[in-house]
């Protein structure tokens, strides 16, 4: 169910990398509501701008100015999607003041904190974040092998049952969403590189048949942090050898699904979508 939205005021998108944000505006769009795009410099594909109605380039750290469009627009609510580089935060010298209050307000810089923060200065101003999987639930898969022409072996199905719940506790410590694993060891754990990145770090460490293992964390805030995965993911485990994605069913957004399972049936990748617990997936 969608909130009271009025569809006489237009909705902010907070714009980062990825197809995550042209996704979103076009489901938006298609529901009948107008999306005015915040994107950042260097970071948010440029051809955004087709899938909405107007686009605002900011650069990283003009939270000010961004404050100042929504009110110039009318934007009351705010949808974030697409990720922004963690490592920027400690490379970029460029933050106005307002975001400047924002970072000192925050209890740490984990992403968890920042992104708290700033939703907290915008409910100051009046503006609301929406749940960045309002629009795209139907693009999070239930419970199931999503390649049924790909069998898990029994090994594989025992280092998804240890791994998944050791991505849960990653996750409760706010380092990341993802761990690999091969024969009941830990290989790599995600942390600000990203999945794909990790991906391609398990292959060296540890060769040939990775498990790679995302979930949500625990009591995830999905305004502005969701796990995601699409056809960058399977086209990461192909080049690092990986060859099982687990995935938190119910909880998890999958991008460019078809595209991205005929890959990993091309290349004798599971994909699996389970539930998780002390136990493993069930």
């Amino acid at each position: 169910m969608l909130p009271n939205l009025r569809k006489d005021r237009p909705i902010g998108l907070i714009a980062g990398k990825g197809n995550f944000p042209r996704l979103l505006a076009r489901a938006a769009t298609d529901q009948g509501f107008r999306v005015e795009a915040f994107a950042i410099e260097r970071v948010t594909d440029p051809e955004l701008a087709e899938d909405v109605s107007a686009i605002h380039w900011l650069h990283l750290g003009q939270f000010g100015r961004l404050i100042e469009i929504c009110h110039e627009r009318r934007v009351e609510t705010l949808a974030m999607a697409g990720a922004v580089p963690h490592t920027a935060i400690f490379r970029y010298r460029g933050f106005d003041p307002r975001s400047l209050k924002i970072l000192s307000r925050a209890a740490n810089l984990k992403a968890d904190s920042i992104l708290g923060a700033v939703t907290a200065e915008l409910a100051r101003e009046h503006i609301e974040v929406l749940d960045s999987t309002l629009f795209l639930r139907s693009l999070m898969p239930k419970r199931g092998l999503l390649t049924p022409r790909r069998r898990l072996s029994q090994s594989e199905k025992q280092d998804i049952r240890f791994g998944m719940p050791i991505a849960k506790e990653i996750g409760r410590l706010d380092i990341g969403q993802s761990v690999a694993v091969k024969d009941r060891a830990v290989v790599a754990v995600e942390s600000l590189e990203g999945t794909d990145a990790m991906i391609q770090r398990a292959g060296r460490l540890a060769g040939p048949g990775c498990v790679i293992c995302k979930v949500a964390k625990p009591e995830q805030d999905s305004r502005f942090d969701v796990p995601v995965i699409g056809l960058e993911t399977v086209r990461a485990m192909v080049r690092a050898s990986a060859t099982v994605l687990a995935i938190e069913a119910g909880a998890t957004l999958f991008f460019q699904q078809e595209e991205a399972l005929r890959l990993a049936h091309g290349n004798r990748i599971a994909i699996f979508a389970g539930v998780v617990a002390t136990a493993g997936p069930a």
